[in-house]
């Protein structure tokens, strides 16, 4: 049936798919296991029945009709999928076989029941998910190994196991190993790792449901898509993976009030590997800096930043001081993804601004310029932000009318 004939089973889906998908999940998995029901088959038997559901309730209502028919991804994802998680599967016999050989730690509650060791899991593998997730998009050799997971021209439930398997172990290893070192149990690590690739799969999904005010508390598809958007600077918020604490406590959360569009998420780069073994390598090669994501817009932005700074160096000698700043604005927000170009604007609009005898906006730069560094190392850079003291320091801005967001060129 329907949902455009049947209101009801739309709500229903809208609704009450994640709760209901995940909260049987969460069920079988920490009460199951925690009755003595084994790992194997009971954890990939239930995941596997998870996400068959997530596919099924996303063609019923789909976020994006566009999204759901095949973009030459499918075989692609379903190879992703089948070996990551077979990797996460084999995360829990590995710990479980090694554990006898190490002494664990005391530090950890074992005297919790299994759904509570579970969570607490979770909250220490989050941050490490988190952190390295946030240098995947800052650090060029990482963002080699992450371009694939944002290579998709569309969003749906199997776009969440594309990843390279070794960027997906990069992104859990360090909590793992923290969790293991404090005595967190095989089952435990393994049952929250089951109920994660579950929301996963509903957090990349093309279904469009809601979670209402919990969407301020984990990363739902809803909050999650605004991470997929193809302009770069634009993708560097909402971070988490499962919880979005770290994203409010470092300011990356972003929920804009419009729906994202069908035809706004994926990279740039047109020429990105489609097919799983070239994908696998894309990482090792050495291509030339137009076929690299960070390479190629910077590139770009280099570009457009000399030519602005240029042409707010023309217009001040014919008395234009409103084009001038507006030039060096358009500079500045095309540039401020990478610091030594960030640096490079605040200091020519320092120079302006000395030059015109503008005290209020030299105090404005020299604000900034020992702020920048500060907000990069931070990741709390405000995208878009014209570098002006017409807008506040941490204030975000909107993309410019007169540029082109994808070649920087003006129009």
């Amino acid at each position: 049936m329907s949902t455009k004939k049947s209101p009801f089973l739309g709500a229903v889906i809208r609704y009450g798919s994640y709760p209901l998908v995940l909260g049987a999940t969460a069920v079988v998995l920490f009460g199951g296991l925690a009755a003595g029901w084994p790992y194997f088959p009971t954890v990939p038997l239930t995941v596997a029945a998870a996400l068959a559901s997530v596919a099924l309730l996303e063609r019923r209502l789909p976020f994006h009709e566009a999204w759901a028919r095949d973009h030459r991804d499918s075989i692609c994802d379903a190879i992703h999928a089948v070996v990551n998680l077979v990797v996460l599967l084999t995360v829990h016999g590995v710990i479980a076989a090694l554990a006898p050989l190490w002494s664990a730690g005391t530090l950890w509650p074992d005297q919790w029941p299994l759904w509570a060791q579970a969570l607490a899991v979770g909250a220490v593998l989050d941050l490490s998910l988190y952190s390295v997730h946030w240098l995947s998009h800052r650090v060029a050799w990482l963002w080699r190994f992450h371009a694939i997971h944002h290579s998709s021209e569309r969003l749906y439930w199997l776009n969440g196991e594309r990843r390279h398997p070794l960027h997906a172990g990069m992104m859990a290893a360090p909590g793992l190993l923290a969790v293991v070192l404090m005595g967190a149990p095989a089952l435990a690590v393994g049952a929250w790792l089951g109920l994660l690739a579950v929301h996963l799969a509903f957090q990349h999904s093309n279904m469009d449901y809601r979670v209402g005010p919990l969407r301020f508390v984990i990363g739902a598809a809803e909050v999650h898509r605004w991470h997929h958007k193809r302009e770069y600077e634009d993708a560097q918020v909402n971070y988490g993976e499962f919880w979005m604490l770290w994203d409010h406590l470092f300011g990356t959360f972003r929920l804009p009030k419009h729906n994202l569009g069908a035809t706004e998420v994926g990279l740039k780069e047109t020429n990105f590997p489609m097919d799983y073994g070239p994908q696998l390598g894309y990482p090792f090669r050495s291509p030339p800096a137009s076929t690299d994501a960070l390479a190629g817009d910077y590139g770009l932005a280099r570009a457009a930043f000399l030519r602005e700074t240029g042409l707010a160096a023309s217009r001040e000698v014919t008395g234009d001081l409103r084009g001038a700043w507006r030039a060096q604005e358009l500079g500045h927000i095309v540039s401020q993804c990478y610091l030594g170009l960030h640096l490079r604007s605040h200091a020519s609009m320092l120079g302006l601004a000395w030059r015109t005898r503008d005290y209020s906006e030299i105090l404005a730069q020299v604000v900034r310029l020992a702020l920048a560094p500060v907000g990069h190392a931070l990741g709390r850079t405000p995208p878009q932000n014209v570098g002006t003291g017409r807008f506040g320091v941490m204030e975000h801005g909107t993309w410019p009318s007169e540029l082109d967001p994808v070649t920087f060129q003006r129009r």
